[in-house]
């Protein structure tokens, strides 16, 4: 079973819809104790068919970001296409900009939803979902807060778009055989020549998917060491809003 490194949680989750061009839009939601509303994290998986294992690993991790006191919302974005797995970059290209529109739909609708703080919400995405993340920042900065991106980039057309980026959270392994390291340094380049506020660490020694347990790559030092990096970035960049207290850029 793929489990994210964090803690154990038990906020509800939640299955709903929004519209996109015409046509639904499936998400898991985790609502956070307390009178709203909430700062919001949007969750969004890599580029993997959907199973019951990545399901609970999300699961897991929308109800995390719940008892941390955020709005955890998980757009199946693949609700209007098929999966794509990482040998099919032709289809990803493809399908990039349906997804796309379906997560700006999927914040348009979060902001109007009462229980969400709509100025202070986050993407944190893994692999594809990094990508989506990063491309949704430079799009719609605006609408988002910061990002949390594990191990993805910046897709080439969104480059010229670094200068408005919000704040963004870097975390790749240096021994990533799935999407380079380079792509981290890299926008970690476009960023501070941009001079946007953004943080760095790589982790030696750690592979693609390094955060999930059950996969051959799983390194627990690593994992646990990004998730903490992420709730103190979330905290220091939604305000505060949640129990972690905020920490400075690190490498």
């Amino acid at each position: 079973m793929l489990v994210l490194a964090a803690p154990s949680a038990h906020a509800a989750w939640d299955a709903g819809q929004f519209m996109s061009n015409g046509k639904p839009v499936e998400e898991h939601h985790c609502v956070p104790a307390g009178i709203g509303p909430h700062p919001a994290v949007v969750l969004l998986h890599g580029a993997e068919a959907r199973s019951g294992d990545s399901d609970d690993a999300f699961e897991r991790l929308c109800a995390t970001l719940a008892e941390q006191g955020y709005y955890a919302q998980a757009i199946e974005y693949y609700s209007q296409t098929g999966a794509v797995g990482i040998n099919q970059p032709g289809m990803m290209k493809k399908d990039f900009p349906i997804w796309m529109d379906e997560i700006a739909d999927g914040l348009n609708a979060m902001a109007k939803n009462p229980q969400v703080e709509p100025h202070r919400i986050a993407m944190m995405g893994f692999s594809l979902g990094a990508y989506l993340s990063l491309g949704i920042g430079a799009t719609f900065p605006d609408q988002v807060s910061a990002i949390v991106e594990y191990y993805g980039g910046l897709a080439p057309v969104f480059q010229q778009q670094a200068s408005v980026m919000p704040p963004t959270l870097i975390l790749h392994g240096d021994k990533d055989s799935i999407v380079p390291v380079r792509n981290a340094t890299e926008l970690d380049e476009l960023l501070t020549k941009a001079n946007r506020p953004h943080e760095m660490h790589i982790y030696p020694g750690a592979d693609h998917a390094f955060n999930f347990a059950g996969i051959p790559w799983y390194d627990a030092e690593a994992g646990a060491d990004a998730w903490s990096r992420s709730l103190k970035f979330l905290a220091a960049n939604l305000n505060g809003a949640a129990r972690s207290a905020a920490s400075g850029a690190s490498r």
